[in-house]
């Protein structure tokens, strides 16, 4: 018996030491992934460390409750028959010309494992882009884009779903413009220690996030292109009974979001929107809901069948929303009195207020605050109306966010953030 437990405990011994060996050579092999060289922001993801850190989450996760089709099967050929070299950890890279866009470099360890996985998986999605060179595109998803060779791997994440696969091509064939993040000049700040990383190389925004069963902690700094006064004030608003509130004192050039949809929604181009936005944006959708009329016009025809005009009028429950901004005129007059619903406008003190409310309040009071910028969601009150997917799961999962900034001097702000599920 003794002996027994002897060579169990050396068999464990070797196990865990070949485990951490393993886990030590990954690491250090880190820093040697590519990325390409006109990259401007790097996002990171430490697939080896969110594993150990969160073994027992992931042992009892449940893979259908992601939307992936094939679920803890195909997460496993993905890791063991892919083809595909996982590192320790991932670097996703956007540039100037791809904001919007991420692109990935992996090794490709197996061409025919890797070409039976896209083939076995996506059978629909798969071409060759050039047979000679064995170059193979594979379309996941709208949004999702693979293109490999014998060597390599290249990917992309975007919001473009009409996007082609030239921009990969040029990538994955261009390799001479591929850089070894480790020796990446101007992104030294890139190689964070925790979960997850983002990094733009100006330093304009560092964040991290660590990630537990039950929680992410994410910190950061945020340099601002221009600077704030000390002395904050918002709009007054009840932060109880919220699904979603948010302010911000920044200006558009620090919101580049932002900016786009206001251009989208009110027409100014962006020297327009410079000199009519008043750095100042608030944002509320309550977790009440409030009633809109719709009228419409239908047609009924008497015995003799001549048209007799009908006026309906449909009430509706709606979310209730408020986004409020400094007034300025054409701000006023170029925002759209419909957005989804039908919002109504309202010139208070020296604020414009929108809501889809029909009442609205004689005053408005200020209140100081410490947060130029401010964000808070709860997914747990989402509206039924609004569950399509991916909000239908993140209320599943009762997930809730918040993020503050605090001013570290009068043009940078320190970031806190959490995120619980």
């Amino acid at each position: 018996m003794k002996r027994i437990t002897i060579i169990i405990c050396s068999l464990l011994l070797i196990l865990i030491s070949f485990l951490w060996v393993t886990y030590t050579v990954r690491k250090n092999r880190i820093e040697k992934q590519y990325v390409g060289q006109s990259s401007t922001g790097i996002l990171s993801i430490a697939v080896d460390d969110l594993l150990l850190d969160n073994v027992s989450q992931f042992l009892s996760f449940d893979t259908r409750s992601t939307g992936i089709e094939g679920g803890e099967d195909l997460i496993k050929k993905i890791v063991w028959n892919s083809g595909i070299s996982i590192p320790a950890r991932l670097f996703l890279f956007s540039t100037d010309t791809q904001k919007n866009q991420f692109c990935g470099i992996l090794a490709v360890s197996n061409y025919d494992d890797c070409f039976s996985f896209f083939a076995n998986q996506y059978p629909k999605a798969i071409n060759f882009v050039d047979k000679k060179q064995g170059i193979v595109s594979v379309n996941i998803a709208k949004h999702i884009k693979v293109l490999f060779d014998h060597n390599h791997l290249v990917y992309s994440i975007g919001l473009d779903p009409n996007s082609d696969f030239n921009e990969l091509h040029a990538l994955l064939k261009n390799q001479d413009a591929w850089v070894q993040v480790g020796s990446f000049k101007g992104f030294e700040h890139a190689l964070t220690k925790k979960h997850i990383g983002y990094a733009l190389k100006d330093k304009s925004l560092m964040a991290e996030a660590t990630v537990t069963k039950h929680k992410t902690d994410i910190t950061g700094q945020w340099l601002l292109s221009e600077s704030i006064e000390q002395n904050l004030q918002v709009r007054k608003i009840d932060t109880a009974n919220q699904i979603v509130t948010l302010w911000s004192l920044l200006s558009l050039n620090d919101l580049p979001l932002l900016s786009q949809i206001m251009s989208k929604y009110t027409g100014f181009n962006q020297e327009q929107l410079k000199k009519n936005y008043a750095n100042y944006l608030d944002l509320e959708i309550k977790t009440d809901s409030v009633i809109q009329k719709d009228t419409s016009i239908a047609y009924a025809y008497d015995d003799d069948f001549n048209a007799t005009e009908e006026i309906k009028v449909t009430e509706i429950a709606v979310p209730y929303i408020v986004h409020t901004w400094k007034y300025n005129e054409p701000l006023a007059a170029s925002l759209p009195g419909k957005m989804f619903y039908q919002f109504h406008k309202a010139h208070i003190d020296s604020y414009l207020l929108n809501t889809t409310s029909e009442r609205s309040p004689d005053r408005i009071q200020n209140e100081r605050t410490q947060h130029p910028f401010y964000f808070f969601i709860d997914f747990n009150a989402w509206p039924e109306k609004w569950t399509i997917y991916p909000f239908s799961k993140l209320k599943q999962s009762k997930v809730s966010a918040t993020m503050t900034t605090t001013l570290m001097d009068k043009n940078k702000l320190a970031i806190k953030g959490e995120i619980t599920y």
